[in-house]
């Protein structure tokens, strides 16, 4: 790959996107417009080992059963000759036409993501925060430049949609919250409060760093939250003995969601 793509500089990366890229390329066929790279990939806030490789594919259709299945088989080909990105590749399938519509009408789009096989669902306005990042920092890996497929989306518009995402998380922490889903509760609710208070998308190490300062009564439970982002077994700690504090940390961030922007800006 070219020296100036952004996974020149993480040799774990180079290697899985130049297999999947042509294998995609090879099972699409006719039917790809455009493969686009995004992500923390993009915004500087990967983490070997730990961080999804996020792509979106667009087709010219929708897909159709025997493509499921071709690209079933080449994500299986994928994990077996690496597997160290099992459960760490984010791809999303969807027509030109549900991109560009997404507002108006849902669209059934093609996904493969941490925790979920690949399979099937309907998509519209409830993926605008994803579209979002995508029209900002996407790249082209194939195809046109995004912008020529995807319409501006407004911070207003962006941000309604991220209050509505993260407010989501108020009743989610429940007795059976695994380690892994209460880091990634808290750390993704610090990172919603920080964009909505400060009207732009941060990494998630500057959005943590910024909520320890903001809600110091909570900062302990925040660094708990980003070491067991990798490590969830590390500390002894059970899930029981700290989900009432998670959810009430959660509970206290989403209650500021819409105070003024504040005066700790990064």
């Amino acid at each position: 790959m070219p020296n100036s793509h952004p996974s020149a500089a993480l040799p774990d990366v180079a290697p899985v996107l130049d297999l999947l890229i042509p294998g995609l390329k090879s099972a699409l066929q006719k039917q790809l417009v455009g493969i686009y790279l995004y992500g923390s990939l993009i915004a500087g806030d990967f983490d070997a080992g730990i961080s999804d490789i996020d792509l979106v594919v667009v087709l010219k259709e929708e897909l159709d059963d025997r493509r499921f299945q071709d690209l079933q088989q080449l994500h299986a080909r994928i994990i077996d000759a690496h597997p160290q990105w099992l459960d760490r590749l984010e791809l999303a399938y969807i027509s030109q036409a549900g991109l560009r519509d997404f507002r108006q009408r849902a669209s059934t789009i093609g996904i493969i993501s941490p925790g979920e096989a690949f399979h099937r669902l309907q998509a519209g306005r409830d993926w605008l925060i994803s579209w979002r990042q995508l029209r900002e920092d996407g790249i082209a890996l194939h195809g046109p430049g995004i912008e020529t497929l995807l319409g501006p989306i407004s911070t207003d518009e962006y941000l309604a949609a991220v209050k509505e995402h993260i407010g989501a998380y108020r009743d989610f922490l429940q007795s059976e919250t695994s380690k892994r889903d209460l880091s990634y509760v808290v750390l993704t609710v610090a990172r919603g409060v920080y964009t909505v208070r400060h009207r732009r998308a941060a990494s998630k190490r500057i959005a943590a760093e910024w909520a320890k300062r903001c809600f110091p009564k909570w900062s302990g439970l925040i660094d708990k939250a980003w070491i067991w982002r990798q490590y969830p077994p590390c500390d002894g700690i059970a899930e029981e003995q700290i989900l009432a504090r998670a959810a009430a940390c959660v509970a206290d961030m989403l209650s500021q969601v819409n105070a003024g922007t504040s005066r700790k800006r990064q």
